[in-house]
């Protein structure tokens, strides 16, 4: 796992991994279910949220039917959906965004680092999307996708 920075979006990148590996684990419980695709963590320009983002190629009639008929788990506060299409091949795109928390990372750290566990009632957020913050990350997300999602998405280079 390694983490790095990309001085011309301001984004900080880590944990990029394909979500249907066998390698590949879920650190955040509060996640009830994970996108097959592509994961990463984010923080756009302008935003202090840290995002856990996960992207799958969708056919023309999945977006529809997804448009139509939106899945229950658009309806939680700390989760945001959006569909972009790849300007450069037209492919397109399930973009599922959720908040990660602060007080996890502290926890992870915490627990990680030094062995010590928190009282996880004390460190409760309440985690919810305002439209500003839809805004910006589709805003950034999309720029970002655009610039990497190339013709081998295992070399996406940050």
């Amino acid at each position: 796992m390694s983490t790095s920075h990309n001085p011309d979006s301001n984004s900080h990148i880590n944990a990029m991994q394909d979500s249907n590996s066998p390698n590949s684990t879920s650190t955040n419980p509060q996640i009830p279910s994970q996108v097959p695709g592509w994961s990463f963590y984010y923080r756009p320009f302008n935003d202090f949220q840290i995002y856990l983002i996960n992207y799958k190629e969708i056919t023309l009639n999945e977006l529809i039917i997804n448009t139509l008929y939106p899945s229950r788990d658009h309806h939680y506060y700390d989760l945001f959906v959006f569909y972009f299409q790849h300007p450069n091949d037209q492919k397109i795109y399930q973009v599922t965004c959720r908040m990660f928390s602060h007080s996890i990372i502290v926890q992870y750290l915490n627990l990680n680092l030094f062995g010590l566990r928190q009282n996880e009632q004390q460190q409760q957020q309440s985690l919810e999307f305002s439209n500003k913050h839809k805004e910006n990350l589709e805003f950034h997300l999309r720029q970002f996708l655009t610039d990497n999602l190339g013709s081998n998405i295992n070399d996406i280079g940050f």
